[in-house]
Order: C-alpha cells, then sequence, then structure tokens
C-alpha cells in the first residue's frame, strides 16, 4: 500500500467539498451537513484505515527496521540545497498518524449533527480536511521545510477554523490572535532552520539527528525548537491564544486545540530528542517553562465560568504535562500521554459540544445544571473523561499522567520541587474538573423554564463519537508498553489517586447544591492579567509604534516629499509657461538670445584651451 494515501484521502475531501462550497454560493443551494460531512468523515477515515494497515506491518517488524520512506518528488533544488518532498513512518509518526486520523474521523461524525443548522457546512468540512491534510504532513514530513510546510499550514487552518463563524467580531480577532502568537514562535523554527543548514549542511532531520554540531551551537538550536513549540503548544509565555480560540466551533476546540495541533510541539521535541539530551540547559528550562505552565493555567480554570474555556486551560496544563516529562528526559512518557489525553479530552471538549447544542449555545456553566436526567448519555461519557483526567485507576490518564509526575521525581533530570508542582496541578484539575462535572450535571438545574423544557440528548451521528471515545478513555492506558519501576513508584501512585479524589470531594461537597452564579477572583478569571499585560505592551504599544510612524514616515516625510514634487513641478509650469507668449518674434528672439550665449560659452572653452596649449 502506498505511503502517500494517509494525505491523499483528506486532501481529496478538502478538494470535493471546496467544490460543493463554490457551487452552493454561486448557485445558492445549500449543501447539508450529512453530504459534505460523509464526504469529509469518509477522507478521514480511509487514511485512518491506512494507518491501521502500516501500524500491523510494524507490528512483524523488528525494533530497528520499525521504518518507512517514500521519495515523493524533488521539491526544492537552489545551489547546494536539495530537498525532497518525502514520507517517512517510524513508531513516532505513526503514533501521532493514528490519533489524528482515527480521533480526527470521530470528530468529523460529530461535526455531521453538530453542524446540521450551519448554512455552509461544505465550507467547514472542507477546512477540517485541509487541517488534517497539512497536520498528517507535520508528521510525514522528512525534513525541516516539509514539516514546516504542515506547521504552518495548521496555523492558516487553525486561523479559519477559529474565526468561522465570522459574523462576531471576537471570532475574527480570536483568530487573529491565534495566527499572530503562532508566528512568533514560528520566528524561532525558521532561525533554527538557517542554523542546521548552516552548521549540517543538510535539513533532512535524520541527519539533523546524528549531527555533530558544538554544545553552543546545539544548545542555541534546541531552544530556537524549544521557543517555536511554546507557541503551537500553548506555553508560557504564548499561551494566552488558546483560550480565546475557543470562539471556533467546538468540534474545531476537540480536534485542533485538545487532540491534534497543540501537540505538534511535543512532537517536534521527540523529533528532535537526541539533540535534547545532550543540551541539559534546555531540559531544564523546558521543565520549568512546562510545570509552570501546568500549575498557573490550572489556577486559572478554577475561575472560570465558560464551560468551552475551564477545557481550554485545563489543555494547557496537561500540554504542561507533556512538555515536563520531556523536560525530565521522559519522551516516552510524554507522548503517551499526548495519546491519552486526545482521547479523554476530546470526549470531553465534544460532550461539552452536546451540551451546548442542547442548551442552544449557552456556555456559562452557572446557567446548567441538572443535566444528568436530561442527557444521559452525555453525563456517563463525560464522567468518564473525568475519570480519565483525573488519574483514577484503570482509565487511561491514570497511566500516563502518574508516569509523568513519577518521572518529575526519579528522572536524572527531575527534583523534588517539579514534583510538588506537578501534584500541586493534579490537585487543582481534580478540583476544576469536579467544579465543572457538578455545576453542569448534578447540581440543582439553574436554567431558564423555556431552555429547560427544550433540553434532548444529541443525536446519534454525535452520541457514537462519545461512546467510542468512552471506551478508549477507559482502555487507552493498557496499551502503553512501560510503568514506573522506580523505587516507591507505588507510594507516588496510591499518593496522587487519593489526593485526587480529596480534592474532587471537596470540589463536590462545595459546588453539589449551589443555586446561584459563584463570585469569582476577577484578576484569577481574567488569566491572572497576563493577557491584559500583552495588550497594553504589546498590542497598544504596537500601536503607538504604527501611530508614531504613521506621523513622522507617512505625515513628515513621504507626505511632505510628495507636495514638494508637486511644489516644484509646479513651479517649473510656471517658469516655462513664462516664455509661452504666442509670438513668433519673440520666440526669434529666444532663439537668437540663446544662440549667441551658445556661442560665448564655446568661444570661451576654445580660448581656455588655447592659453593652456600656448603654456
Amino acid at each position: 500500500m502506498n505511503l502517500l494515501l494517509i494525505l491523499l484521502f483528506p486532501l481529496i475531501g478538502f478538494i470535493i467539498n471546496g467544490c460543493l462550497a463554490i457551487s452552493s454560493t454561486r448557485n445558492g443551494k445549500k449543501i447539508s451537513s450529512q453530504q459534505s460531512g460523509v464526504v469529509a468523515t469518509m477522507g478521514m477515515v480511509l487514511s485512518f484505515l491506512t494507518a491501521i494497515y502500516y501500524y500491523f506491518k510494524f507490528a512483524g517488524f523488528s525494533g530497528e527496521t520499525k521504518l518507512i520512506e517514500q521519495n515523493v518528488f524533488s521539491w526544492i533544488k537552489l545551489g547546494a540545497l536539495h530537498v525532497d518532498f518525502a514520507l517517512r513512518l517510524d513508531p513516532l509518526s505513526l503514533t501521532f498518524v493514528l490519533i489524528i486520523t482515527g480521533v480526527g474521523s470521530l470528530i468529523h461524525l460529530y461535526s455531521i449533527g453538530y453542524m446540521s443548522e450551519d448554512p455552509t457546512p461544505a465550507k467547514y468540512f472542507s477546512y477540517l480536511n485541509l487541517f488534517c491534510f497539512m497536520m498528517l504532513n507535520l508528521v510525514l514530513g522528512s525534513s525541516m521545510p516539509h514539516l514546516f510546510l504542515g506547521w504552518e499550514g495548521v496555523g492558516l487552518t487553525s486561523y479559519l477554523l477559529i474565526g468561522y463563524w465570522s459574523q462576531e467580531p471576537k471570532n475574527i480577532l480570536a483568530g487573529q490572535k491565534a495566527f499572530v502568537m503562532n508566528r512568533i514562535g514560528d520566528l524561532g523554527f525558521l532561525i533554527a532552520m538557517f542554523i542546521a543548514y548552516k552548521y549540517v549542511g543538510s535539513l533532512d532531520l535524520s541527519d539533523i539527528q546524528k549531527s555533530t554540531m558544538s554544545p553552543h551551537v546545539m544548545t542555541v538550536f534546541c531552544g530556537l525548537v524549544f521557543f517555536a513549540c511554546t507557541g503551537k503548544s500553548a506555553q508560557i509565555p504564548l499561551f494566552t491564544w488558546l483560550p480565546d480560540a475557543m470562539a471556533g466551533p467546538t468540534p474545531v476546540s476537540a480536534l485542533i486545540h485538545a487532540a491534534t495541533m497543540v501537540t505538534s510541539g511535543i512532537y517536534l521535541l521527540n523529533r528532535i530528542s537526541p539533540l535534547l539530551l545532550q543540551t541539559p540547559d534546555v531540559l531544564f528550562v523546558i521543565s520549568i517553562v512546562g510545570v509552570t505552565t501546568a500549575f498557573i493555567s490550572a489556577v486559572i480554570a478554577c475561575a472560570q465560568k465558560d464551560i468551552k474555556k475551564i477545557l481550554a486551560y485545563s489543555t494547557i496544563s496537561q500540554l504542561g504535562f507533556m512538555f515536563l516529562a520531556c523536560g525530565v528526559g521522559a519522551f516516552d512518557a510524554g507522548v503517551f500521554h499526548v495519546m491519552t489525553h486526545a482521547f479523554f479530552k476530546a470526549l470531553m471538549f465534544l460532550g461539552a459540544g452536546s451540551v451546548i447544542h442542547a442548551l442552544k449555545q449557552e456556555q456559562n456553566i452557572f446557567k446548567m445544571g441538572g443535566l444528568s436526567k436530561k442527557l444521559p448519555i452525555t453525563t456517563i461519557t463525560f464522567v468518564m473523561g473525568w475519570a480519565a483526567i483525573l488519574g483514577i485507576p484503570p482509565f487511561s490518564g491514570f497511566f500516563s499522567k502518574d508516569e509523568i509526575i513519577i518521572e518529575s521525581l526519579y528522572s536524572p533530570n527531575g527534583n523534588q520541587i517539579l514534583f510538588v508542582m506537578a501534584l500541586l496541578s493534579a490537585l487543582l484539575t481534580a478540583f476544576y474538573m469536579t467544579r465543572l462535572l457538578v455545576l453542569v450535571f448534578f447540581s440543582p438545574s439553574r436554567m431558564d423554564t423555556e431552555t429547560e423544557s427544550h433540553v434532548h440528548e444529541s443525536p446519534w451521528s454525535m452520541i457514537v463519537p462519545l461512546m467510542i471515545l468512552a471506551v478508549l478513555s477507559l482502555i487507552g492506558g493498557f496499551w502503553h508498553h512501560s510503568e514506573g519501576n522506580h523505587e516507591n513508584s507505588q507510594t507516588i501512585m496510591i499518593a496522587s489517586v487519593i489526593v485526587a479524589l480529596l480534592s474532587a470531594g471537596f470540589s463536590f461537597y462545595r459546588y453539589r447544591k449551589f443555586d446561584k452564579e459563584e463570585l469569582t477572583n476577577q484578576f484569577v478569571e481574567q488569566g491572572l492579567g497576563i493577557d491584559n499585560f500583552y495588550n497594553r505592551f504589546f498590542g497598544r504599544g504596537t500601536t503607538r509604534i504604527a501611530q508614531n510612524f504613521s506621523r513622522w514616515i507617512e505625515e513628515g516625510l513621504i507626505q511632505n516629499g510628495i507636495k514638494f514634487c508637486s511644489w516644484a513641478v509646479e513651479l517649473s509650469g510656471n517658469v516655462l509657461k513664462s516664455f509661452q507668449v504666442g509670438s513668433v518674434q519673440a520666440y526669434l528672439m529666444m532663439m537668437v538670445i540663446c544662440g549667441f550665449a551658445l556661442m560665448v560659452w564655446v568661444l570661451q572653452e576654445v580660448l581656455h584651451e588655447v592659453m593652456i596649449y600656448g603654456k
């Protein structure tokens, strides 16, 4: 089977739905979400089946031979630089391909029901397929330019999907914010690529992994790559775009901001892990940034009222755990948590979408309550996702999260501070996720009478993905090949579960009878003022710089320069106009005068030459 098929199926879905969207716009005939959704979903399912084929093919390979490469065409030829458009499948990229296509297929199916009332579903599904195509390029590319193509592609398509409902200005601004903040990180990627070509002489990822750059250069290279990852994976300082990105449709939040795009930074760190292991300073920074992000975003999540923003800050926190794993050198644990997180966080986002769909787009958790009886399947599946993120055995999060916590203490790069902060982050996770669960499903209803009377369970196209993801959240942890085998590992795992249950119990006790809106700390709810700080010193500062440049450059230089040129042309015109008297005699007189002046000048030059020659 051709490896290129993994890419082609979503691309074909994008082309077909793109043509349907254009046709619908021209003839005014609406394409239903069932029609466009089936095309898009089939593209993802076929891509997933192709990935499954390679999964079983790899099962027959030995460890060192689990690699399949395919050169599609010669892409860039520029002097000594030669880059092929080549695909490379190994265990790391296969894991991400399975997540992208598997979870992506379920989210595409879910979208058929969720977007049933949308006026342009063909456009939506074309964007969704294009995003998956770009994400697959990111993880299958064999070179840095190919990876960068997918890297920028998912940035573009996420911008389109976040601002998909463009009739709301805030949605457009959210898309712009995500796009700009990702571009800041991407500058680090570009510079790292230039450094790799200068000091390695190749942009192929396998050559870079084996390179013998000096420690100085390697540290700079890895640091720049990590900076790029902080943008795409929403880590401090470039994490404030992710909560605003919840402006897009909920399935978009599930696919892009829980299961795929935001984990691309983890993929890239794992791809250059041989170099990172040689740069302890960079690993230390990664672990500090990861655990700090996990803790701070968990604190902010405790004060949120929007159901999707709570899940957004939860995603940032879980990404912090993944970065912590990479920072302490536990790369396998980080990738394992990527997989389990894709299951339970996609489940929780889609569960939130089911709630929002039932409540006619209401997202404030204090205007919900008592939904366990109205939405029984959504409730059961959401509870399973809640158990997984809390790390309650035997759910998947128990295995991956606890392994990271153990490695943060016992890894050669770990320490007690990282361990304590990770444990505190887990405690806060249990608190705010239980707060969300209780206020939405198990507390007294705070809905108005009309809304409550119309609440009903979601259609099958939305329920089936929830049930499948719930099962994966339950059994996903058993697929991992390694478990914590350090001293006192079992003690830490038990302590972690007890801490989570105690925190969840406190949250349940606090909110089980809540019948009003909570007065939260505004400073915490607004993200500890970090977003305001950026807006004040970067957003407004950039505006001031632009205004000053407008005043000094445009008004002071360019406009005055134009005015001077206009004045000079007008002056020369007036001077020339004075000679246009309309009299032949006057024109003859001017000719005589000019001829006489020319003759005088020639005689002067001749006499000057004679005098010089005579001397």
